[in-house]
């Protein structure tokens, strides 16, 4: 065989070898990736208006949760007495707290500003847990907070979300969003050297922007941290000693419904006591 037929046998085997490719790409209905294909986009960013995730769903010790998929007057509680927690609402000078949609489920939303200068004229409202004992951590850690929607003409001197206990005798836990800047804060409140100490964890950021924030709180040892969106934002020094129990309710919105109850302005959701 020539040396002048090698040409001819080669292009006849590269010829054969596309054709068995072609037939084999055309039987198996696969095609080859191209080398200039757009590659898959990346995972679209989290937008800035979304809250984080609420901590809520993980209350799976002890504790309760305040979600209000079931409307106003029902709880979750997690534990030993697991269960249905009853939930009343109390209200003045014509004050409700109302049920608003939110995510396919339900948030309460509670009376606006009042621009009376009387404030025994202005509404108030409240939701009112009772004193179960599943919400009286002693010395155990545990945390709380909620998801909190306020614009920033609600913002006033004292907003309170959640408390249960009082400062000024006892034991108290609570989470609030004070002053003009709408700054949440976790407090702390018991006995210390023969009187009534008040431990505050504030956040360095305001909430009252229009869109919704998860606050939490969280107490471990002598530690009292406060969160936002999932990111630390202050902490303060607590005493290990100070157990936190008291026979006072839970409530939501405010203290009472008295003039002077710190009322809450805004929409709350995703409330929740984690005990352990």
């Amino acid at each position: 065989m020539g040396f002048k037929r090698w040409p001819v046998i080669i292009a006849g085997l590269v010829l054969l070898a596309v054709v068995v490719t072609v037939a084999a790409v055309w039987l198996t209905g696969d095609e080859p990736e191209s080398p200039s294909a757009t590659p898959p986009s990346p995972p679209a960013s989290p937008s800035p208006s979304a809250a984080a995730p609420s901590p809520s769903a993980q209350v799976t010790r002890e504790g309760v949760v305040f979600d209000f998929a079931d409307g106003l007057d029902r709880a979750r509680v997690v534990g030993a007495a697991a269960g249905p927690l009853a939930v009343r609402e109390e209200s003045q000078t014509g004050g409700d707290v109302t049920l608003v949609p939110r995510d396919g489920d339900f948030a309460v939303r509670f009376p606006g500003p009042c621009a009376n200068s009387d404030e025994k004229q202005c509404p108030r409202a409240i939701l009112d847990a009772g004193a179960d004992a599943a919400l009286n951590p002693r010395l155990r850690a545990f945390r709380w907070g909620a998801a909190v929607l306020m614009a920033p003409a609600e913002t006033s001197k004292g907003s309170n979300v959640l408390q249960k206990g009082y400062s000024q005798f006892g034991t108290q836990f609570k989470l609030q969003v004070d002053g003009v800047e709408g700054r949440p804060s976790c407090v702390l409140a018991g006995p210390q050297r023969g009187r009534n100490v008040i431990h505050v964890a504030q956040a360095a950021r305001g909430v009252a922007d229009g869109r919704w924030h998860t606050v939490e709180c969280a107490r471990d040892g002598s530690v009292l941290r406060i969160s936002v969106d999932g990111v630390p934002q202050g902490t303060a020094a607590v005493p290990a000693e100070l157990s936190i129990e008291n026979d006072a309710p839970l409530r939501i919105g405010g203290k009472g419904v008295a003039p002077g109850n710190d009322q809450f302005h805004g929409t709350v959701d995703d409330l929740f006591v984690a005990i352990g």
